[in-house]
This record gives C-alpha cells, sequence and structure tokens, in this order.
C-alpha cells in the first residue's frame, strides 16, 4: 500500500470512530453526520471500512433502537448479508413484537439463497400487527427471487391492500407482469408506481426498459435519465441508458454513457463490445478496437464480438490481421452470409482473388446480396 493510500485510510478511519462515538453518546440522536459517512463509503466502494463498522458495533450495547432500520439497508446495498443478519438479531432481541427486524432479517436471508429460512422468517413478521404491508411486500420479493411470479404478485397485492399507496409494491408487481410478457399490465404498475412516489427510480428505469424494448427510444431515453438522476450510481442504468441513445444514433452521447458506465465497473464485456460499435460508427477507430479487445477478454467466441473486431481490422488496413478472426466467426456461425461477404473482401484486399470470389459466391446462396468489392470503410 502506497503511504498516500495508508494516510487516506487512516484518516476514513478515525473519522469513523469520531462519527461512531458521537452516535452512541447521544443515544441516536445524532445519526446523519454516521449515516452521511456510510453512504459515501458505499458510493465509494470501501466494503473493508463497512466490515469493520460492522464488525465493531455488533459488539457494542446498546445500539441506538431508531438506527437500526438505517443499518440494516446499509448492509443489504453493500451486501454484507452476513453483518447484517447479525444486526438484525440483536434488534429481535430489542424489539421481538416488532415486524421490522424479521423483515430484515427475511430479506437478507433470501439474497443468500436460504429460502426456507426465509419463508420462516416472512411467518414471524406477518405474525406482527405492525407494518403488515411492508411484511407482504418483503414477501412478495423472496417469492420474486424464487421465480413463484403468481405468488409474489399475490403478496404484493395483499400489500397494497394494506398501504394503497406503496409505490415499490407497484413497482414490483409490474416487473412481475413484465416477465410474464404482460407488458400493458406492467406500464400501467409502473406509471402508478411513479405517479405515487416520483423519487421512485425503479419505477422509472423499469417503464424505460419497457419502451426500449418496444423500440420507443425517446421515451426510454428520458425516463432513464430521470431514473439516472434519481440513483446515479446506477451502473445498469447508465449501460441501458447508452443503449437507447445508440439505438437512436446518438453515438456521442451513447459513447459518455457508456464510459460512465465503466468508470463504475470495469468488468462489464456488454459496455466495452457497445462503446466499440460507437465509436466504430464516429469513425473513431483505434479507440473502438481496444474497446473490442477489452470485450473479447469477456466473450472470447461471441461472434458479434469477433465480427466488430475483425471489422475494425479492416477499417485500419489491417487485413492479415482481420483475416484469421474472420474465419473464426466462420467456424462459429457457418451460415451467416454478411461475414463471408466481409471474408471476400479481406481476400480481395491480400490479392487471394480466387477465394475471395468463393466468398462472394458463398454469401450470395446464403442471402447477401454482394454491393461492392474491397471496399474502404465500413
Amino acid at each position: 500500500m502506497s503511504s498516500i493510500a495508508w494516510y487516506r485510510r487512516l484518516g476514513r478511519r478515525s473519522k469513523r470512530k469520531q462519527l461512531v462515538t458521537q452516535w452512541f453518546q447521544s443515544e441516536g440522536e445524532v445519526f446523519e453526520p454516521l449515516r452521511a459517512w456510510l453512504y459515501e463509503c458505499l458510493g465509494e466502494g470501501e466494503r473493508s471500512e463497512l466490515e469493520i463498522f460492522y464488525s465493531e458495533i455488533s459488539q457494542a450495547e446498546p445500539i441506538p433502537l431508531s438506527s437500526f432500520p438505517e443499518l440494516l439497508e446499509v448492509a443489504y446495498q453493500g451486501q454484507l448479508f452476513a453483518e447484517g443478519l447479525r444486526l438484525a438479531e440483536k434488534w429481535m432481541e430489542r424489539a421481538p413484537e416488532s415486524a421490522g427486524p424479521y423483515n430484515h432479517s427475511a430479506r437478507l436471508t433470501s439474497l443468500m439463497g436460504r429460502y426456507e429460512q426465509s419463508h420462516e422468517l416472512h411467518r414471524l413478521a406477518l405474525a406482527r400487527q405492525d407494518d403488515q404491508a411492508e411484511s407482504w411486500y418483503q414477501f412478495g420479493c423472496t417469492l420474486l427471487r424464487e421465480n413463484r411470479g403468481e405468488e409474489a404478485e399475490n403478496a404484493f397485492r395483499e400489500a397494497l391492500l394494506h398501504d394503497s399507496r406503496m409505490g415499490k409494491a407497484y413497482t414490483n408487481l409490474g416487473f412481475s407482469l413484465d416477465k410474464k410478457g404482460k407488458t400493458d399490465g406492467a406500464i400501467q404498475q409502473f406509471k402508478r408506481a411513479i405517479q405515487l412516489d416520483p423519487q421512485n427510480a425503479a419505477g422509472h428505469y423499469n417503464l424505460g426498459a419497457i419502451y426500449a424494448e418496444r423500440g420507443e427510444y425517446e421515451l426510454a431515453i428520458r425516463l432513464f435519465n430521470k431514473a439516472l438522476d434519481l440513483d446515479p450510481s446506477s451502473q445498469e442504468g447508465r449501460l441501458n441508458l447508452g443503449l437507447a441513445l445508440f439505438n437512436s444514433n446518438r453515438h456521442g452521447e451513447a459513447i459518455e454513457q457508456f464510459e460512465n458506465a465503466l468508470g463504475q465497473k470495469p468488468d462489464n464485456g456488454e459496455a466495452w463490445f457497445f462503446l466499440g460499435v460507437s465509436l466504430s460508427r464516429m469513425g473513431a477507430h483505434n479507440r473502438a478496437m481496444t474497446a473490442f479487445q477489452k470485450a473479447r477478454g469477456y466473450f472470447p467466441e461471441d461472434a458479434r464480438v469477433l465480427h466488430y473486431l475483425g471489422l475494425c481490422h479492416v477499417n485500419r488496413n489491417e487485413y492479415g490481421k482481420a483475416l484469421p478472426i474472420f474465419k473464426q466467426v466462420r467456424e462459429l456461425m457457418p451460415e451467416d452470409g454478411r461475414n463471408h461477404y466481409y471474408l471476400g473482401i479481406v481476400y480481395d484486399k491480400l490479392g487471394d482473388r480466387e477465394r475471395a470470389d468463393r466468398s462472394y459466391r458463398r454469401a450470395e446462396s446464403l442471402g447477401h446480396r454482394v454491393l461492392t468489392r474491397a471496399a474502404g470503410q465500413f
């Protein structure tokens, strides 16, 4: 570790101790500075700092009762499931008649794939009299994770009977309907969710996804932009906004979104691929080459990635490098007339007219019209 990184870590730990001390001394009254620090750690991916924090407070007594829900929400968002479960157990000991700790425990065990245990916790939550809407909602979420769509929808409807203004229940009800192909019903649910809660990022995002699938890209772009205004940390949201812009031929804007998505998560092969295609469309073939090579690292036998990588070599006049790539695509997709056509162009450029003509004829026999031979840019 560099000295700069060491000093930064030391500073973060000093700040954590100061905020935790302040929080305990105020008996939970001064929680906002600690809350802000927790979400700052989440945003910056400081998982180790969060793990240390949860380890320390799990040994402290007593944790201010009002702080449990927010602490468990951070554990959920940070995927600190084991740490969250330990905290929920402490909450159960302090408030055994409240549904809250059982709902949080059920959600975390469900995310860990421990469905039998999760169902028992849901049963205990529903047996409590408080917050029935939240208990039914969380039960529906677990059923969704188990791909039990019909039962999940019934649970969300039960939640809405207890709280007709629960926007997130409409969102998940719409999500379940969308998975079953009932897009019109899903659109109604997402619109209702947004109407009730204009700050509902998931509702905007899911509604945008349906419009994108329908080819209504301008509507999708507006909804994705709103979702990202509400939740700038959504890497998937940025990728999907980029795809909608890409499909609208707004490649400059798409490039920006793909690069932002990769800034949040550099190991996203899809983002590298579409970044490469957008850069190619803008004529930035050198940068596109880098993006396609990154994508190939994640999808070494994806004919789509290889095809565009080959085209990128052609656009850089690197026909010798393009040839083995188009040959690999031919092995993966022998009936792809378009690939035979580009193989013909590469053979043409390399002076092998016999193989070029053979490839052109094969392309035409597969329904790909040969418009030109040995063309320039693609």
